[in-house]
């Protein structure tokens, strides 16, 4: 026994001193360290110094508390020392139960003496409370912690106990300020084992966590009141709540301005340096990849440039077909792995076709860079799971037949087209418009659009009364526009902070006087259907549709005048539908609801079945319904399961003169294990057998 009560007091002799203590934590905490490191760190900085840190450390590796790796030349502490410095804490920790006194473990992770004046300031300057009401609720706070029976706090738990006495008084408004934003360490864990065995990385799961806590933000801070009720009680519905109040959804960006100025950034970005104009085609696909690098930091939905088929011809008439078909399609794989961040990143539409400068050139010279583009496209579909570029083609005449051909075998393999006869408007993938002329006379134009309003829920309210519906409508629109205005106040005060340089600055300058604000009609099927029933005729419900929309644009025009702002509606696809329908489902239940059977959705975009393709009156009448529509729209074209090439070539002759911009819309499924892909209802994947199968379309 006297050998090893020896051995403990020598232990407890060596760890007395601080300098010895330190030196075990920060190798417990930090890991090997080499002499020079552990020095350093311990805070012993000068060479005078030197011996009594030698000395220290002597001592230390005497007792077997720390052990010299020879090989690596580093110092690591053992298991006896991990011992003996759970200890300490054991011991440290008792002594404030003892002493009486309330510890706090801060989030800076230092343990504090608790402090109620803390409290007291944080409730007068993060919550803005009367003096003398802070001090009330300071003081009932600090009696009901000394309560409690823990060796420390937390504060976080602090902070908790101040909002519970908040909501316990009345005083809502002061906890909305005070309350921490964050996950819990549940759904973290959740988010990590999901994301892991799912479609993703850890900066898919970096990024969700983020929107996750700014989405907290946007609700609790940013917006008013009456709109955050809204969106929770599905009344409306935000998109990309992460990032809403922070970037605009929509860029459009004219490549002239690219072609004529380069890039030219000032302020934060000036470690970028200035690009000047391309003289040729690797360079002018070069500059295009920066700008979208820089853009999608900056964007959340997508980035539609404008002007990309007269863009390469400017630079392609010494190229042959093939050399600018593998100049676009090494751009093609390049622009995605430095603008992919995980969810909520924007997809790149590019504008092809007949455009605002394209008939200064050959037609042959315009044709060779269109044929190289959808060749170059295809590969790049070919080559990833799920592209995240969109080409949006535009003719108002009858498409080439090798082009048509082009287009219906890029789509085929799993390309996002849109095909568009509207020479008068810049029509991004999504269906977004931006008409040129006295709306957006400026280059480059970003738009707010991710707000939706909730259609079904407002005709079941409205018991069938179709003019009570309609008011409600307006009511909808003027709570959707006052969210909007209220967020593009938000990013205008990013912007002036140059939080958004990409856009405000140089060449790149975004405009903010003709930025859009454009609310979303989700549900329009589902609210006719219960306004007029099943069994009202086509005609009837085609008249409730346009009175609807009419209503809509009418109420946008309305508060366009009273708050000078650019306000249209729009028909979009987006996420509002599943939402929507699930929160209208557990509140009416599905007998009193509109949602078609077998549907967990409402519908949003229009969408013409492979049956009704032929009916080209039918066709003619759903895109003069929808033209209305300033905002935008989009029309989805069904194709059946084991559709062909020669099948889309020939839906695409149909639909071209009849509908102004639609989508084809393949389903398939891709492999999770390679990506290759396959039509819908495969359940093995030809290629590496296996069976783990992802849904994908093209729309």
């Amino acid at each position: 026994m006297q050998p090893v009560s020896r051995r403990v007091r020598t232990i407890y002799s060596v760890i007395a001193s601080s300098n010895r203590l330190e030196i075990l934590r920060i190798l417990n905490t930090k890991g090997p360290l080499s002499y020079s490191e552990l020095k350093t760190l311990a805070g012993f900085k000068s060479k005078k110094e030197s011996g009594k840190f030698a000395y220290h450390l002597r001592k230390l590796v005497r007792q077997m508390l720390i052990a010299l790796n020879r090989q690596e030349r580093k110092y690591t502490v053992t298991s006896l020392g991990r011992l003996v410095l759970n200890v300490t804490r054991q011991i440290e920790e008792q002594s404030v139960v003892e002493s009486g006194k309330l510890y706090v473990r801060t989030s800076r992770q230092t343990m504090e003496e608790f402090n109620s004046d803390k409290i007291l300031q944080s409730l007068v300057r993060e919550a803005g409370m009367p003096v003398e009401l802070a001090q009330r609720i300071t003081s009932e706070t600090e009696a009901r912690l000394y309560k409690f029976q823990t060796i420390y706090l937390t504060a976080p738990l602090i902070r908790e106990m101040v909002n519970a006495l908040l909501v316990e008084h009345g005083l809502e408004e002061y906890r909305h300020k005070l309350t921490r934003l964050g996950l819990p360490i549940y759904d973290i864990s959740e988010l990590v084992n999901n994301t892991g065995f799912g479609d993703g990385d850890v900066g898919v799961v970096l990024s969700k966590t983020a929107n996750a806590v700014f989405s907290e933000y946007l609700m609790l801070s940013q917006l008013p009141r009456d709109v955050t009720d809204a969106h929770l009680a599905g009344e409306i519905h935000i998109t990309n709540g992460g990032s809403w109040g922070l970037m605009p959804d929509t860029v459009f960006f004219d490549l002239e301005a690219l072609r004529s100025n380069g890039i030219n950034l000032k302020g934060k970005l000036s470690a970028i340096p200035k690009i000047d104009p391309p003289t040729k085609l690797d360079e002018a696909l070069s500059i295009l990849v920066t700008l979208t690098a820089l853009l999608s930091k900056e964007v959340s939905s997508e980035i539609s440039l404008e002007n990309f088929t007269s863009y390469l011809a400017e630079y392609a008439q010494e190229k042959t077909k093939h050399e600018l078909k593998e100049t676009v399609r090494r751009a093609f794989l390049l622009i995605p792995s430095i603008t992919s961040g995980g969810p909520g990143s924007p997809i790149i539409s590019l504008q092809v076709g007949k455009d605002s400068s394209s008939s200064k050139f050959d037609e042959a010279l315009i044709k060779r860079v269109l044929e190289a583009t959808f060749a170059a496209y295809e590969d790049y579909v070919k080559s990833v799971p799920e592209p995240t570029i969109s080409l949006v083609f535009t003719d108002d005449s009858d498409i080439d037949p090798k082009l048509k051909g082009m287009l219906a075998s890029a789509i085929y393999s799993g390309g996002k087209i849109a095909i568009s006869n509207q020479l008068n408007s810049t029509i991004a993938y999504s269906g977004l418009r931006r008409d040129r002329g006295k709306r957006f006379p400026a280059d480059n134009v970003k738009v707010l659009h991710s707000l939706s309003i909730n259609l079904p829920r407002l005709s079941y309210e409205s018991n069938r009364d179709e003019t009570y519906f309609r008011a409600k409508l307006s009511m909808a629109i003027q709570t959707s526009v006052s969210a909007l205005h209220t967020r593009k106040k938000i990013i205008s005060n990013l912007s002036r902070k140059n939080l958004l340089p990409a856009l405000i600055n140089g060449t790149m300058m975004v405009e903010e006087e003709y930025v859009p604000l454009i609310v979303n009609l989700t549900g329009l099927n589902e609210a006719i259907a219960k306004l007029v029933g099943e069994r009202a005729t086509m005609p009837e419900k085609r008249s409730l549709l346009e009175k609807i929309l009419e209503t809509a644009a009418k109420s946008a025009a309305e508060q366009s005048m009273k708050l000078n702002e650019n306000v249209f509606v729009a028909v979009l696809q987006g996420d509002s539908g599943e939402r929507f329908a699930s929160m209208d489902l557990e509140k009416y239940g599905r007998l009193s609801t509109s949602i078609l059977s077998g549907k967990s959705e409402y519908s949003q975009t229009p969408i013409v079945t492979h049956s009704e393709i032929s009916k080209i009156d039918y066709l003619r009448n759903l895109h003069k319904s929808y033209e209305s529509l300033t905002g935008g729209s989009v029309i989805e074209i069904e194709i059946p399961t084991g559709g062909s090439i020669e099948m889309l070539s020939e839906i695409i002759v149909k639909t071209q003169k009849a509908i102004g911009f639609y989508h084809l819309w393949y389903k398939m499924v891709v492999c999770r294990a390679c990506g290759e892909k396959f039509p819908e209802g495969t359940l093995k994947c030809d290629s590496c057998k296996s069976t783990s199968m992802k849904r994908y379309s093209t729309v």
